[in-house]
């Protein structure tokens, strides 16, 4: 699935999400071609990324699991990290902010993360939204 640029005058990158070959249930999110977000639906604690497992060891070291949080996530990718949290800290409040409107619309179309899920998505500059 390829989503383009919104023909607003300003270039936004194309994104474009394939299956895992790989792993059943899970998905590779691309940015003009580049790999950037890897979520797997049935399980998402599985994190993939180096860098995305850094971060989650990071979360579960300065917060205990079960234990609710808030988080702001800037730059939504597929939501790998928001999928994270809701799995291992169940009823904490997300929001993510993505500059690219297409990306969160191909990411809510095609890997929904349900309404249990206390996470509220929204388009704009991380710098406005801080």
């Amino acid at each position: 699935m390829a989503a383009h640029g919104t023909g607003t005058g300003t270039r936004q990158p194309e994104v474009e999400l394939i299956r895992d070959a790989d792993r059943a249930g899970s998905w590779l999110l691309l940015v003009d071609g580049t790999p950037q977000s890897h979520v797997d639906l049935s399980d998402p604690t599985y994190l993939d990324f180096e860098y995305v497992q850094r971060i989650g060891h990071t979360i579960d070291l300065a917060f205990p699991a079960g234990r609710q949080i808030r988080a702001l996530h800037l730059g939504a990718g597929a939501l790998t990290l928001a999928r994270y949290i809701a799995a291992t800290r169940p009823g904490s409040r997300q929001r993510a902010v993505d500059n690219n409107p297409r990306l969160i619309e191909l990411v809510r179309e095609s890997l929904p993360w349900g309404r249990r899920t206390d996470l509220r998505v929204g388009t704009g500059d991380a710098r406005e939204w801080l």
